[in-house]
């Protein structure tokens, strides 16, 4: 885990505690080890203010939150479009095996591939391979919370890097070879390899980013195109909601070297939150947030995690006297709570909030928004109120954290730390 200031390319390098077998994370968590099978018994059904249409919880492996984020927000995004009838399982394996073919094959690696990565990245992903179904790319994540062939990946390429086939630039240069790696390290199905070779070609000669979008796929390739998910938008000029897809909100890249800035009359854009200086600017960023919410869009946050903040009724309440672990995370905003609403008080989160003037209020300038409520990547774990869920209180998000380098063990250095405010920014629909 790298917790010095990170990069924008590198700053959702999830942490390293999760990428611990459960057992271990249980116990650097101090919780249980929950079963993946877990059905949630017990725990408090959604009942949330905004109600966002969500996918199942998964559980990350390893250090790749933002393919997890993503991937979450597709799937919000399909079946808020679908009455909430469809639900696709869309597979952050498959995501996270063509990141890393991209660096080796594109010359960006060094002696091992980088987990993190950006929504930004994650989106250009799917828009130049697509995405399939987990269990079409790999057959136990059909049905699995947690991915451990993502685990085993990441070694095996990582040994194929330092001292195996991959070793050599000259051999990295070969996209045949760094495809035939990728599938041995992903310990792909041959019949997986061959609807690859199928749609990209055996050393990715073509990418769906280039081909006519209304032209079919090949017959046996069972993959997703973004343009081809339906997504509902609403339009920032008219305020209609649009039968539109997932490659609108998706939008365009400005260049190939700013991915970043987004262009399209229904595209996604990403704000940062302000400096601490600027109260206005911070409250006008979280109105943007709730009119989202209240349209039941899934708000991608990122924010930066230590885990010593981390209490026992799954809250992020306030940064912690002494640092701990600590790293970047992206999740997906599901409601909020409020007080300080004219006319209301307080609305709560987890109560279905259905009165127009209510929502209405709640962007008045005098109230305050408690906390933000996601939906993580971390399985059931240390989420006791709603399994997979988590509370950042304003009062953690607005800091100031210690954010600190850290030594060979990855314990927080106490003397080379400095003042970070934990919320980064938001991935927000056109217009809000």
């Amino acid at each position: 885990m790298d917790t010095k200031p990170l990069l924008r390319p590198l700053r959702f390098r999830f942490t390293s505690a999760f990428a611990l077998p459960p057992l271990a994370l249980a116990a650097a968590l101090g919780v249980s080890a929950c079963s993946a099978t877990s059905d949630d018994a017990g725990r408090t059904s959604r009942g949330p203010v905004t109600d966002v249409p969500q996918a199942s919880v998964k559980d990350q492996s390893i250090g790749n939150c933002w393919t997890y984020a993503t991937v979450g927000w597709i799937e919000s995004l399909v079946k808020g479009a679908n009455d909430r009838h469809t639900e696709l399982t869309l597979s952050e394996s498959y995501v996270t095996y063509w990141y890393w073919y991209e660096q080796i094959a594109g010359g960006r690696v060094g002696a091992a591939v980088q987990e993190g990565g950006t929504w930004a990245k994650a989106i250009e992903l799917v828009l130049r391979y697509g995405i399939p179904d987990a269990g079409d790319f790999i057959a136990p994540e059909a049905t699995a919370i947690r991915s451990a062939r993502q685990e085993t990946a990441l070694a095996a390429i990582n040994l194929a890097l330092k001292s195996g086939a991959l070793k050599d630039r000259a051999a990295q240069r070969d996209r045949a070879l760094v495809r035939r790696e990728m599938d041995r390290a992903w310990q792909l199905d041959p019949k997986v390899s061959a609807w690859m070779d199928t749609a990209f070609g055996a050393d990715v000669s073509t990418t769906l980013d280039g081909a006519d979008p209304t032209t079919a796929l090949a017959a046996g390739v069972p993959l997703h195109r973004a343009s081809d998910m339906a997504a509902k938008l609403k339009d920032p000029d008219s305020g209609e909601w649009k039968t539109a897809t997932v490659a609108d909100a998706m939008g365009t890249r400005r260049s190939r070297w700013d991915i970043y800035t987004r262009s399209g009359a229904l595209a996604w854009q990403t704000a940062s939150y302000p400096d601490a200086s600027d109260a206005k600017g911070r409250r006008d960023f979280l109105k943007r947030v709730q009119r989202a919410l209240h349209d039941h869009q899934p708000v991608v946050l990122s924010w930066y995690v230590d885990f010593n903040a981390l209490d026992d009724k799954g809250r992020f309440f306030a940064p912690p006297a002494t640092p701990g672990s600590q790293g970047g995370h992206m999740v997906i905003m599901e409601d909020y709570e409020i007080d300080n609403v004219p006319g209301f008080g307080t609305l709560a989160a987890g109560v279905n909030e259905t009165r127009p003037e209510a929502l209405q209020a709640a962007l008045a300038d005098e109230a305050t928004v408690k906390f933000l409520r996601i939906k993580n990547s971390w399985g059931n774990y240390h989420s006791p109120t709603i399994a997979g869920y988590h509370d950042l209180y304003m009062t953690y998000l607005n800091g100031p954290l210690k954010q600190c380098e850290t030594d060979a063990s990855e314990h927080p250095i106490l003397d080379k730390c400095h003042d970070a405010v934990p919320l980064e920014d938001v991935v927000l629909p056109a217009g809000y």
